[in-house]
């Protein structure tokens, strides 16, 4: 136990040091999510207020503008598309795409990246875990959004991806019986760490409780803990007094196959004391002006200052609630009801300006197509434009997570799918379609796909009974049966892998249909020449396939009578449109030859009588 106990103390020591050092950025943290969800007054503020006579109103202004920007990346979401780097590799890079895509539909990707963009805009720091989970087909990537208040991240990193961090990990409570069961062989460590006793206010428990133990309802706090080791990245989880899960290389493999971090990190803002933020934390002013100067306003719309003589009948406490009241009556004849005006008017104006300041961080009104104004369409497109360029930080900063993510996806995939596999790629019922991986192609498969490419191939066989019978028997022999290639093996795709985002569609096959759609028109009206060309230059898929059928649809109308006639027609047409263009020419000719020699005849004729 003693020398579990010393061996535990650099990661408990480095843990200690992250959550110390970070105790002030988390409180800041846990204010930025209170102000979002409307906590903007404490207990203490709402009593003064309330004891003042002043109303404690509160008008949420923060979660319009961070709602703003959570519909914004609903509506940009996007599918990860891998582009090859050849022109050799389109059908693996395809295969690529397809399996990543069909991960993150499995795994809700678009709701955990939606969570973690919450986070990033909220408390300034989103992650998501990329990990390996057993499922009924075999090990297959996970993904897991990992709460702000539950991710602990090297102090001394500055990067708002975090790459430079050397150490970071995952905070977990459990309850001890339960822990007990997944680390059977662990309980002393367990025992030894709820018997100890220190506080905390940052990585609680639901209600706040002891640091690593809560020995009242017998929980205890555990670390899961990725850390950097001779130059490689290891993993261990622990607990105050002894390891459950020994120190070991990371498990996960990037796509060169070196141990990795799995957990994919984005912060918004890092400043230079190291501390990540999110885009509340400018807005807690404001939000605190509007608070205060709405109260105002209405506490001056309420209240009224009074003058009382020495000779008034009526008390102050008196006067102060007949003149709070609409139809108060004041008595004695050296009252006065004294103006205010010019402090509501001030307090107003300071409103107005605070809620102006409010409104021109993040997203601009227009772009949330809330500006009152009457504007020209030039002038709000501006706006708008305005608009997206101060967003332009917080969507690079997601797009940068989403990429990372993808690339880890597509490592685990080549990690852990190592037998063959068949995923679904498309929704639609009466058109499934599945693509294989480490898939194991026979000589017989090989042969068969060279008849069915070869339509010349096709005929021969066809018209000939003894190639028939020597298909046949190669068909039943052994030697059909081995295998003489394997097909989109993950392992063997990473070279020529490159991940970027395309078009957010339900599928590949969807995508390709929109892709159609926009090639198509242009295609029916060129000549075959440039229909060829815009079809090798588009991004669609099996490519070639296409050409092919276009070439032989323009055989067959070659040697189609009727589509010979039509051509023959439209010929005619055009002929006798052009001889038609060139008979109007020759006709404007004469005509202005003519016109041109009855003016010299007139003037010639003029010339002589005047003689």
């Amino acid at each position: 136990m003693e020398s579990s106990m010393t061996s535990i103390q650099p990661l408990v020591d480095m843990f200690e040091e992250a959550e110390s050092v970070m105790f002030e950025e988390r409180k800041l943290n846990e204010r930025d999510r209170d102000y979002y969800d409307g906590k903007q007054l404490s207990e203490a503020e709402q009593a003064a207020l309330r004891k003042r006579g002043q109303p404690p109103v509160k008008f949420n202004r923060i979660r319009r503008k961070i709602n703003y920007l959570l519909g914004l990346e609903r509506q940009s979401r996007k599918d990860p598309k891998a582009f090859p780097r050849n022109p050799v590799d389109t059908e693996t890079a395809d295969a690529a795409t397809d399996a990543i895509r069909f991960i993150c539909d499995r795994e809700d990707w678009d709701v955990k990246r939606s969570e973690a963009w919450e986070n990033i805009l909220v408390e300034g720091t989103g992650a998501i875990m990329v990990g390996i989970q057993e499922t009924p087909e075999g090990l297959d990537p996970s993904l897991t959004q990992i709460p702000w208040d539950r991710l602990f991240i090297d102090p001394h990193s500055r990067k708002p991806d975090a790459s430079d961090a050397n150490y970071m990990g995952i905070v977990t409570w459990y309850d001890l019986a339960d822990a007990k069961l997944v680390w059977r062989d662990r309980e002393d460590a367990l025992n030894a760490t709820i018997q100890g006793v220190s506080y905390t206010e940052t990585y609680d428990d639901r209600p706040k409780w002891k640091v690593w133990a809560d020995p009242k309802r017998k929980r205890v706090r555990v670390i899961e803990m990725f850390y950097r080791s001779g130059g490689q990245w290891m993993t261990c989880t622990f607990t105050e007094k002894g390891h459950l899960v020994e120190p070991d290389t990371s498990p996960y493999l990037d796509r060169n196959g070196e141990p990795e971090n799995p957990i994919k990190v984005a912060s918004l803002y890092v400043d230079r004391d190291n501390n990540r933020y999110g885009d509340v934390r400018d807005m807690i002013d404001p939000q605190d002006e509007i608070n205060k100067r709405r109260s105002k306003a209405l506490h001056f719309a309420m209240m009224r200052q009074i003058q009382l003589g020495e000779e008034s009948r009526m008390t102050t406490e008196q006067a102060r609630k007949e003149a709070s009241r609409p139809d108060g009556v004041l008595h004695g004849d050296n009252v006065k009801i004294l103006s205010t005006n010019d402090m509501a008017s001030a307090n107003h104006l300071l409103l107005q300006e605070a809620k102006s300041e409010i409104d021109l961080q993040g997203a601009n009104a227009a772009l949330q197509g809330k500006n009152e104004n009457d504007l020209s369409g030039r002038a709000i497109l501006a706006q708008q434009q305005g608009g997206m360029v101060e967003v332009a930080l917080h969507m690079d900063r997601l797009r940068q997570l989403t990429l990372k993510v993808y690339e880890a996806v597509w490592s685990r995939t080549r990690q852990v799918w190592t037998a063959e596999r068949w995923v679904r790629v498309t929704d639609n019922e009466q058109n499934v379609r599945f693509v294989g991986f480490n898939q194991p192609v026979t000589a017989a498969d090989m042969l068969m796909e060279q008849i069915q490419g070869d339509p010349n191939a096709q005929q021969r066989i066809a018209q000939d009974p003894m190639a028939q019978a020597r298909l046949q028997q190669f068909l039943q022999s052994p030697q059909s049966q081995q295998v003489v290639e394997m097909r989109n093996v993950p392992a063997q795709i990473d070279i020529d892998l490159v991940i970027d985002e395309g078009m957010d569609t339900p599928s590949v096959q969807a995508e390709q249909f929109d892709t159609l759609t926009k090639v198509l028109p242009g295609i029916v009206n060129l000549p075959p020449m440039y229909a060829r060309m815009l079809i090798q230059a588009s991004s669609l898929r099996d490519k070639e396939e296409m050409l092919e059928q276009l070439d032989e649809a323009q055989k067959a109308a070659a040697n189609d009578p009727a589509q010979q006639q039509m051509q023959q027609i439209a010929m005619a047409k055009e002929v006798a449109e052009v001889e038609k263009t060139q008979s109007e020419a020759v006709e404007n000719t004469a005509n202005a030859a003519r016109n041109q020699a009855e003016a010299m005849k007139t003037g010639f004729e003029a010339g002589m009588m005047a003689g």
